[in-house]
């Protein structure tokens, strides 16, 4: 008899973290006198040596982003100003602050709302990505030096995440990643609400979406999908899923270039190319969230664009998990947890087509396995 312990699914992998040290020469801004004297990033963008101005009682530099976001910073005698722009949208704010560390306190008075809803409008166009509105009554996240912080979540296939582990190991080496990642996987659990008469025929069909499920993710559905009618009477299939689901949190400035690399590496599809499967179909879209959207918001959802479907998190992440990721350090016992995760799925997908299999033989009459003539 064989004795040997089926594959598990690993419920939380940290990936490698993409850490960029500042420079901060000067602590007080009184003290500098030159470009060599000032942060190497601040806020939106690098240190422009070139742009640093002597001023009556202080001196002004600019900071800037190889997407074009600038910060300019003037110090006069005690008071400054800080002028940040991000795709052209501009705010300018009055600073008390004598030190550069202090300017932390800065980021939660600036409201990233408008600029967050400018990336949105212009990702959403490309990827298959939604992007939360920030709104005004919330809470604000960042530090210095680097400003206002995001978070992304998607949905990543079993199989996939070595793939992700070594895409986070190249960016710790990508010049252009200008400010610090961190990143983890938690097996999670959301439902798609798929409606009636507007998806594939497959996916009006409890097989066929543990199936394309599967096949898609490599994990098991959560439990055989349910038709339900809304009041409107509205029919919808509604398949409850688990899998696993990325987290990350980067900077603003650096969202735009974060989602490039997932998508270039094939994490993150193209929008609007109506095909089915991960990660192009709507369920498996990505999110970007404002920070803290991920542990603090429950029962969060959205249509697609086409309204064919319903994609609902209970919550994307648990505050607890970031606790224990500590736990599950070095490469060599993460990627064993991964293979774990890949062996699973393989197993998954196997027992799931069997099973397809026997069912559709059982419906056709005959026994699984009999040949037909």
């Amino acid at each position: 008899m064989n004795t040997t312990a089926a594959p598990t699914f690993p419920k939380l992998l940290q990936l490698p973290a993409v850490q960029r040290p500042v420079t901060v020469p000067a602590a007080d801004l009184a003290a500098v006198k030159s470009a060599a004297d000032l942060p190497s990033r601040l806020f939106l963008g690098d240190l422009e040596a070139d742009s640093f101005k002597p001023v009556k009682k202080g001196w002004s530099a600019d900071w800037r982003d190889a997407d074009g976001h600038l910060t300019r910073f003037r110090y006069a005698g005690g008071l400054s100003s800080l002028e940040l722009s991000f795709s052209g949208d501009e705010t300018v704010n009055l600073v008390s602050a004598t030190r550069f560390a202090e300017l932390g306190a800065s980021v939660q008075g600036i409201h990233p709302g408008a600029w967050l809803a400018k990336l949105g409008e212009r990702m959403e166009a490309m990827y298959n990505l939604r992007v939360f509105p920030h709104r005004e009554d919330d809470a604000v996240g960042g530090d210095f030096p680097d400003g206002h912080l995001v978070s992304l979540v998607m949905p990543v296939p079993a199989e996939r995440l070595l793939a992700l582990f070594e895409l986070h190991k190249a960016l710790q080496d990508d010049a252009d990643i200008r400010t610090p990642i961190d990143a983890y996987v938690r097996y999670a659990f959301s439902s798609v609400n798929y409606i009636e008469g507007r998806c594939h025929p497959m996916l009006a069909h409890p097989a066929g979406l543990v199936l394309h499920h599967v096949n898609s993710l490599g994990t098991p559905a959560a439990e055989m999908p349910l038709r339900e009618t809304d009041p409107e009477g509205v029919a919808a299939w509604t398949l409850q899923r688990g899998h696993y689901l990325y987290v990350a949190h980067c900077r603003l400035r650096e969202a735009a270039r974060l989602v490039e690399r997932l998508a270039a590496a094939g994490f993150i599809g193209a929008a609007d190319t109506g095909r089915e499967g991960w990660p192009y179909a709507p369920e498996f879209g990505a999110a970007l969230l404002p920070f803290g959207y991920e542990y603090a918001a429950t029962n969060a959802w959205w249509f697609d664009k086409a309204r064919s479907r319903r994609i609902f998190y209970p919550r994307f992440a648990d505050p607890d998990d970031r606790q224990t990721l500590a736990g599950n350090s070095g490469d060599i016992w993460l990627k064993a947890l991964i293979r774990d995760a890949g062996k699973a799925a393989e197993q998954c997908r196997a027992e799931t087509a069997r099973a397809f299999a026997e069912g559709m033989a059982e419906a056709a009459g005959k026994p699984a396995g009999q040949a037909s003539h």
